[in-house]
C-alpha cells in the first residue's frame, strides 16, 4: 500500500480502530470487486456489531459490489456519492442493498464538508419507514 493509493488507504483507515461506533448494532459482509485494466482487486469487509475486519479475500458476502477503480477512488475520497453511483449504474450491487447503505455511513463527505452527523442505525431507519 502506498499513500498514493486512496483505496488501500481508505480500507487501512477503516480497519485500524477495529471497532466503529457507526456500525454498532449492525452486522454484514461486503465484497468490493474493483476493476482496473482487466484485473480485479477484492476487498472483503466483515462488520459484526461495530467490529470491522478488512481482508483481500474473494469469498461470498451479503453484498457484492462491482465498480471500476476511478469511480471507487472518487467514492472513497468523497467526490462521488455511493448511492448516486448505484443509481447511475456506475456501481452495481448484487445481494443486500441494506448492507451497502449501512457501509455508506463510513464513507467521507464531499471535499470541503465539515464534520460528521451522528450515526443512525439501520434499525432506526427501518423503524421510521414502518407505518404507525
Amino acid at each position: 500500500m502506498t499513500a498514493a493509493d486512496p483505496i488501500s488507504q481508505f480500507f487501512a483507515d477503516l480497519a485500524a480502530p477495529g471497532h466503529l461506533a457507526t456500525f454498532e448494532g449492525d452486522s454484514a459482509t461486503l465484497r468490493f470487486d474493483v476493476r482496473d485494466r482487466g484485473q480485479v482487486q477484492h476487498w472483503y469487509i466483515a462488520v459484526s456489531d461495530g467490529d470491522v475486519a478488512v481482508s483481500r479475500q474473494h469469498k461470498a458476502a451479503d453484498a457484492v459490489i462491482g465498480v471500476q477503480r476511478p469511480q471507487f477512488e472518487a467514492i472513497v475520497t468523497g467526490r462521488l456519492n455511493a448511492q448516486a453511483a448505484l443509481l447511475r449504474g456506475v456501481m452495481i450491487c448484487e445481494g443486500s442493498l441494506a448492507a451497502l447503505m449501512m457501509f455508506q455511513r463510513c464513507l467521507p463527505g464531499p471535499p470541503g464538508s465539515t464534520g460528521r452527523v451522528a450515526p443512525i442505525s439501520s434499525q432506526q431507519v427501518m423503524a421510521e419507514r414502518r407505518p404507525a
